[in-house]
C-alpha cells in the first residue's frame, strides 16, 4: 500500500515534466529561446536520464549489480545537469542583466562539480560521514537551483497580481508563473525530501513520510499540467473574470 501511494505522486510528476519537458525543447529548437530550451532540456534530461532509470537501479532487480552501480553514475550527472538548466532559466528570465545569477549560479556549479568528484555516487553507497557529507552538498546544490527558480516566480507572480487588478498585465500569464512556482516548489521538496527526513530524524519509508512526497508530486503534475497544458474550462474563468471586470 505504502509502494502503491508513494508511486501515485513521483508517477504523476515524470509524466507531467515529460510532456512538458518534450513541449518546451519543441518550442525552443523552433525559436531558439534559451528559457524554453533549458526547460526542456533540464525536465527530459533528469527524468529520462536522472529519475526514471535511478528507479530502475534501485527499486527492481533488473539490472547486474556492476550495471545497477554504472547506471547510478549516469543518474548522478544527469541530476546536475537538469538542476542547471532549470537555473538557466531562472537567470534567463529573471536575472539576465545583474551579476547575482551568474554568482549563485558558479557557485552551485562548484559544489555540484566537487560533489560529483568526491563522490559520484548514490545515497546508499555512502561508507563514511565524508561520503555523506559530499551528497548532502549535491542534494542541497541540486535543491537550492530548483528552489530559487521557485521563488523567483512566486515573487514574480505576487507583484504581477497587483498589475492585473489595474489591467497592466495579462492575468493568464500571470497565472503560469504562479503554477510554474509552486510546480518547481514541488520539485524542489522532492529533492530534498531524504535530507529533511534525516534532519527531522523521520523514517522515509513511514506512511506519513511517503503520504507527504506523493501529495507534493501530485501538486507539482498539477501545477505543472495547467501551466503548460490548460484545459478551456481552466482558461474560461479568466475570460469571465475580465468580462465581469469590463461589465
Amino acid at each position: 500500500m505504502v509502494e502503491i501511494l508513494g508511486a501515485l505522486g513521483l508517477v504523476a510528476f515524470a509524466v507531467s515534466s515529460i510532456c512538458v519537458g518534450a513541449r518546451c525543447l519543441v518550442r525552443g529548437i523552433r525559436s531558439r529561446a534559451l528559457p524554453e530550451l533549458s526547460v526542456g532540456i533540464g525536465f527530459l534530461v533528469g527524468v529520462l536520464l536522472g529519475y526514471l532509470p535511478e528507479t530502475i537501479a534501485t527499486s527492481t532487480d533488473l539490472l547486474s549489480s556492476n550495471l545497477s552501480s554504472a547506471v547510478l553514475l549516469g543518474t548522478q550527472v544527469a541530476i546536475r545537469i537538469a538542476a542547471l538548466a532549470v537555473m538557466v532559466f531562472t537567470i534567463a528570465v529573471f536575472h539576465r542583466d545583474d551579476a547575482l545569477g551568474l554568482g549563485l549560479f558558479l557557485l552551485v556549479v562548484l559544489a555540484l562539480v566537487a560533489s560529483w568528484i568526491a563522490f559520484p555516487h548514490f545515497a546508499s553507497h555512502a561508507e563514511s560521514p565524508r561520503d555523506r557529507l559530499w551528497y548532502e552538498v549535491f542534494a542541497v546544490a541540486r535543491s537550492f537551483a530548483v528552489a530559487w527558480g521557485a521563488a523567483e516566480s512566486l515573487a514574480y507572480y505576487r507583484k504581477s497580481l497587483r498589475r492585473v487588478r489595474i489591467g497592466l498585465a495579462d492575468p493568464v500569464v500571470t497565472d503560469r508563473f504562479g503554477l510554474w512556482g509552486l510546480g518547481l516548489a514541488a520539485l524542489a521538496g522532492l529533492m530534498a525530501s531524504t535530507t529533511l527526513a534525516a534532519v527531522a530524524g523521520v523514517d522515509p519509508t513511514s506512511f506519513g513520510w511517503v503520504l507527504l512526497e506523493s501529495t507534493l508530486g501530485l501538486v507539482g503534475a498539477l501545477c505543472l499540467w495547467l501551466a503548460f497544458f490548460p484545459p478551456r474550462a481552466y482558461l474560461a474563468r479568466f475570460e469571465d473574470a475580465e468580462a465581469s471586470a469590463v461589465g
